[in-house]
């Protein structure tokens, strides 16, 4: 495979890093409060843990500080067009990134489907059902394969793209776990190769510990969600387990939702 060209302006434009969809994050990060981002050009970002504990909106965070709207793309497996669209408003970020809602799809195109038949075996067939059914049978047993989109689609992003996948718990859902680990290691490749921007998320409790290990080995940067208790309020921090040859940026970081700011760093300490 011949190597990646790189636009000179390009390369000035973009610099070497980007950010983590958070100015505060990027300056916890690198130390420093003058800085173009904290994540290297190249680096897949994998955010695991609880459901609720903030992974979501950080995927759109992520994606709202499009250097290049154009080059930005959202994929979404839980929410629709206009959920999204609600909540970028809301933060006055931009609207005009990529956004693509696979879930939103695929109850489009399997679960009204799946409706319509459980209505056609209760109040039995029309005429017109079963001519529809007649015309429709051969590519109505087709599954779409949502990963294969997937892969497709995240492997033709030009170079210093910025994307995020909310989350990945959609497709282990419906693949086996291998096959979801190889798209991922060749989307990872296609990142690093042109100097892309990757979050993927997924929640803690839907993959065993050996795909949990592969996954840590993708992924260039590991951030886990937590929620908990303290005292009658909850708890939410962001834990970074591992942060390619940047062992110093290995923190905890607890954290809070704003109605500015949207995920806003408050504490930040050490982990062994």
């Amino acid at each position: 495979m011949d190597p990646v060209q790189f636009d000179p302006d390009d390369e000035e434009f973009y610099g070497d890093m980007g950010s983590i969809g958070s100015a505060k994050f990027d300056t916890i990060l690198t130390g420093s409060p003058l800085n173009d981002g904290s994540i290297p050009r190249g680096f897949t970002l994998l955010a695991i843990g609880n459901q609720g504990a903030g992974m979501d909106l950080m995927a759109k965070q992520f994606a709202s500080v499009a250097e290049d709207p154009e080059n930005t793309l959202l994929i979404s497996t839980a929410e629709s067009q206009a959920e999204i669209l609600s909540l970028y408003r809301r933060y006055d970020w931009p609207t005009d990134i990529m956004v693509r809602t696979m879930g939103e799809e695929y109850n489009q195109n399997v679960l009204e489907r799946d409706l319509r038949a459980s209505r056609y075996r209760l109040e039995g067939f029309t005429m017109q059902d079963i001519q529809r059914l007649a015309q429709t049978r051969f590519t109505e047993n087709e599954v779409h394969d949502y990963l294969t989109d997937l892969t497709s689609q995240m492997t033709s992003l030009p170079p210093y793209f910025r994307a995020a996948v909310d989350n990945l718990d959609f497709f282990f859902a419906r693949n086996d776990a291998s096959r979801v680990v190889s798209m991922l290691r060749m989307i990872q490749a296609h990142t690093q190769m042109n100097r892309g921007i990757l979050l993927l998320n997924v929640s803690s409790d839907m993959v065993d510990k050996s795909v949990e290990r592969q996954l840590y080995a993708i992924a260039d940067i590991v951030m886990e969600f937590e929620v908990g208790m303290l005292g009658t309020d909850f708890e939410t921090r962001m834990v970074i387990r591992k942060f390619r040859n940047g062992p110093e940026n290995l923190k905890a970081i607890s954290f809070r939702v704003t109605k500015d700011e949207a995920i806003t760093p408050e504490t930040v300490d050490r982990i062994a």
